[in-house]
């Protein structure tokens, strides 16, 4: 008793501040997720705090040393409540491209989101961090022998402890998305990429290739696959379809799965060796080359990305992790059927897929299968509620994808289109849910080839050779060697055996 009334203005003064870092910065990431049963309010409540007493810790320490934390503390607090405001205004996701966007913007741009209420947002903000200081000048205790010290440290030890044993658990909230968002921008990428010096060229003519890069979608929950829910309503209508079963990854991330996907490198590959982008070379062979994405670029793959001739990315601060992601059906605006086919390109579409939070991904007219989720939290739901809500995600899959191809089949052009989501999920199997883990279901990505009829009469054989190899065991080595294959490069030396165009197969 006697060591509270010793320190009560310090204790009163670290609650003042931490109530008001929680309401102008911390419950921001909070605001916006689906709890909807009273487990769920209980957990994140709970999550809540524990971040709010980590944050604790690492503002303690601060405070010890009084010029430093009057100077930087109303500086990160007007900061962070800078970057709130939009995620409680917006939902907008604080991450990486975000924290690009803010430094390489324009500054015509900036002037555009300085709007009254965000003003009025940093001006209440800034009067806050300067009424705290003002208490902190009156503090008589505020040194090591404090009790709250033992307390920081074990606020501190338990970020670390937490972070360690489930990375990114606090780490996506603010306002550490914030420190570990510009701690990522200013990192430089692992990958390392070679450049094309060969002479490459390609013997195709007018050869357009729709590459479809689709997320978190299994293989088996296809009614193309033999899945016993029709998933694929419109898609099983479409002639020129070929669904392969087997495809099979053991990357089992976005982070890990693409940049595989999109170069030379293999799935046995362990060295961090110089690789080839997909791009660099049909670039080199005088393709046209597109990107349109709906995730945020990571930066295990975003050099790879940026060899195309454009890129283009919706929607790019809402990230996978928000409710109001831009629906996929809207990468299709940058697709024009009707273009004068002037050379070989290949377009690819980066989809947001079925990603958790399933529910996110598509509209009520898509909500095919129910009951649904009705909280972000795993355990607030049954294995059925979260099965017919992905289930409805490919049900929305199926209308995107069918909508693209009769986009295309407007006009009869000499196209292919790869579909291939970068990895499968798991659905509860032995305990185990969504993705980044050693499982068949995560393992076995979905894959489809749609063809027009202009390719298929151009490509007679090679479209009988897929046919024969659609239940056979493929790896997801096949896709740059295959569209290097089918552009017909020469000048560089890829693995024609990983091609499933020349993928030896009997044929009647």
């Amino acid at each position: 008793m006697k060591i509270f009334k010793t320190y009560k203005h310090e204790i009163r003064f670290h609650l003042l501040i931490n109530l008001c870092i929680a309401v102008f910065i911390s419950i921001a990431s909070y605001i916006h997720i689906p709890l909807g049963t009273a487990k769920a309010y209980f957990i994140y409540v709970g999550h809540f705090f524990i971040l709010q007493f980590t944050f604790f810790g690492f503002i303690y320490f601060l405070s010890l040393f009084k010029r430093a934390f009057s100077i930087l503390f109303p500086i990160f607090f007007v900061l962070f409540s800078g970057f709130s405001f939009w995620e409680y205004s917006q939902n907008i996701s604080v991450n990486t491209g975000l924290i690009q966007a803010i430094l390489e913007t324009k500054p015509d741009i900036a002037v555009d989101i300085m709007n009254v209420p965000f003003i009025t947002y940093l001006l209440a903000s800034l009067l806050t961090a300067i009424f705290c200081i003002k208490k902190f000048h009156t503090l008589e205790n505020n040194t090591l022998k404090s009790p709250l010290s033992i307390l920081a440290v074990i606020a501190i030890g338990c970020f670390f402890v937490i972070e360690n044993k489930r990375s990114d658990t606090l780490k996506r909230r603010i306002p550490y998305s914030v420190v570990f968002g510009f701690q990522k921008y200013l990192q430089k990428p692992n990958l390392r990429l070679k450049e094309v010096k060969e002479n490459v060229i390609s013997n195709e003519n007018g050869l357009e290739i729709i590459l479809v890069l689709g997320e978190s979608l299994r293989a088996d929950h296809l009614y193309l696959n033999g899945y016993h829910r029709n998933t694929t309503p419109l898609l099983s209508q479409q002639k020129n379809l070929i669904s392969f079963k087997n495809l099979y990854t053991p990357l089992t991330y976005t982070s890990t799965s693409v940049p595989q996907l999109l170069t030379d490198k293999s799935i046995s590959d362990t060295n961090e060796k110089a690789l080839t982008s997909l791009y660099s070379i049909l670039k080199k062979a005088n393709f046209h080359t597109k990107w349109v994405g709906n995730q945020s670029l990571e930066k295990s793959y975003k050099s790879i990305v940026n060899t195309n001739d454009s890129v283009i990315i919706i929607d790019k601060f809402h990230s996978a992790f928000s409710f109001k992601k831009e629906k996929d059906i809207s990468l299709l605006k940058h697709y024009q059927p009707n273009k004068p086919f002037i050379k070989n390109s290949i377009t690819t579409f980066h989809m947001i897929g079925s990603h958790w939070y399933y529910n996110s991904r598509y509209g009520d007219a898509f909500k095919k299968y129910t009951p649904i989720v009705a909280s972000k939290h795993l355990g607030s739901s049954s294995t059925a509620q979260l099965i017919n809500s992905y289930d409805n995600t490919i049900v929305y899959f199926d209308f995107f994808l069918n909508s693209l191809i009769n986009n295309i089949k407007k006009e009869n052009k000499n196209t292919l289109l790869i579909y291939v989501s970068d990895h499968g999920e798991t659905l509860g199997e032995e305990g185990k849910w969504f993705h980044g883990i050693a499982h068949k279901t995560s393992q076995n990505p979905a894959m489809l080839i749609w063809y027009s009829d202009h390719f298929g009469i151009k490509n007679e054989l090679k479209i009988k050779r897929l046919q024969a190899i659609e239940n056979d065991s493929i790896s997801s080595n096949f896709l740059f060697h295959s569209i290097l294959d089918i552009a017909k490069i020469e000048g560089f030396k890829y693995q024609t055996k990983e091609s499933i165009f020349s993928r030896s197969a009997e044929i009647e």
